[in-house]
């Protein structure tokens, strides 16, 4: 039985601030630096739109090689050591970024960002998971999913500023050192398990605290060979594939080929971003009581719509804020739902290697979409059609997942 612990603060929330910052300064620089800065780095490197898509790719490979270890190694010796390690690489990498002079160092450098990014996606969400009992889980992630758009938002703003009174060489270096900062944060604060601090779950229930060890013990091959981890894998590579065609170029779109001023054009992240911080609260809370099933179906559904309605905005600046503000309200939503698939369609002992395998869909998708992207409005002079390719990916998306089933046993009192 867990002794009672009389500190004031359940340290789950400890666990949540700490992860909070961490994924704000995480994509701060892997979302947001990139699709601000990406526009001066193509002027001042002399790059296409495909070879600055590589650079994202690098990234891409990075993270879908070292995402599956990163699972693994939070299941077996703990989140705690694996997010203070790799924070060596995401602050680093980040820093080193400032540095590149063409487009093979961007690349490896970005590459180094992206190993370093691995391991503060899986190991945190898991925690966070194991932090929270099951009927409270989507409230905590929702309140944790806030942190990534917060991030790359402000960046749409505090950028601009920097290049504007330095130059884009400078955003990387401050971002870089704000990464290093991560080691010491969370070295000093996360925790495991509930169990090292004296606390249970919060919000959990001793029905749901047993179900943990109820539940059949399933190794990697047998994770696999389940239907229902394909249907979430593709799925998630589809919307990876459709929100990354948008998010990683539509500065670049709006500055570049829509000629819209590079200030305003940079809002685009930021209207995304904030949009995304309440959308991702909303609907994780809402997936608590309709399913995660239903909700992800709803989401790629109206992303799909979102972006046709992007591509048919043209040049007007309102109608372009519009539909990236419903684009965001939506991506917000998106990767803590699939983050809770792991936890909710399979034992929670092994929601860390699954959700570590899953990442693997998600990196391949995030690592195709700039190459094509890039490619595609290089040979068609327009990055509609780019864009619509997106669309139909994330369509696909939805309409998969809604074959997804709970195996009976792992239903739980929240039906889905």
């Amino acid at each position: 039985m867990v002794k009672r612990n009389w500190f004031k603060i359940h340290w789950g929330w400890v666990v949540l601030g700490a992860s909070f910052i961490t994924l704000f300064i995480t994509y701060s620089i892997r979302i947001g630096a990139y699709s601000v800065l990406l526009p001066e780095m193509i002027k001042d490197l002399h790059m296409t739109k495909a070879q600055a898509g590589v650079i994202k790719s690098a990234f891409s490979l990075t993270y879908l090689l070292f995402a599956p270890l990163m699972g693994w190694l939070t299941d077996r010796i703990g989140g705690r050591k694996v997010v203070s390690f790799f924070c060596l690489f995401l602050g680093g990498g980040a820093f080193l970024m400032g540095m590149a002079e063409n487009l093979i160092a961007s690349a490896i450098f970005y590459g180094v960002v992206g190993i370093g990014a691995a391991a503060m996606w899986v190991p945190i969400v898991t925690l966070i998971q194991r932090w929270f009992g099951t009927k409270k889980k989507g409230l905590a992630l929702g309140i944790l999913s806030p942190s990534y758009g917060v991030g790359f938002g402000l960046m749409g703003i505090f950028l601009p500023r920097v290049v504007f009174k330095y130059d884009w060489r400078t955003g990387w270096f401050i971002l870089g050192v704000a990464g290093l900062l991560l080691i010491l944060l969370n070295g000093l604060l996360l925790r495991d398990r509930p169990e090292e601090k004296g606390f249970s779950p919060w919000g959990g229930s001793e029905e749901i605290e047993r179900f943990g060890h109820r539940a059949p013990r399933m190794n990697s091959f047998d994770i696999i060979r389940e239907s229902r981890f394909w249907i979430i894998g593709i799925s998630y590579f589809a919307i990876s594939y459709g929100t990354y065609a948008v998010l990683d170029f539509v500065v670049t779109y709006g500055t570049i080929e829509l000629n819209i001023p590079y200030s305003i054009a940079s809002l685009f992240i930021t209207v995304t971003a904030f949009s995304g911080v309440m959308g991702g609260f909303l609907l994780m809370a809402l997936s608590d009581y309709i399913g995660r099933r239903k909700s992800l179906v709803l989401i790629h559904v109206l992303v799909a719509l979102s972006i046709l309605f992007i591509i048919l905005g043209g040049n007007q600046i309102l109608l372009l804020m519009v539909g990236m503000g419903c684009f965001g309200f939506l991506y917000g939503a998106i990767w803590p739902m699939f983050a809770a698939c792991a936890n909710d369609y399979f034992p929670r002992d092994v929601a860390g290697t699954v959700l570590g395998f899953l990442t693997i869909f998600y990196g391949l998708g995030a690592m195709v979409t700039p190459v094509v992207t890039g490619h595609l409005a290089d040979i068609t002079g327009t990055f509609r059609w780019p864009f619509g390719l997106g669309a139909v990916a994330s369509l696909f998306a939805g309409l998969l997942i809604g074959f997804l089933k709970r195996p009976r046993e792992l239903v739980r009192q929240v039906q889905d």
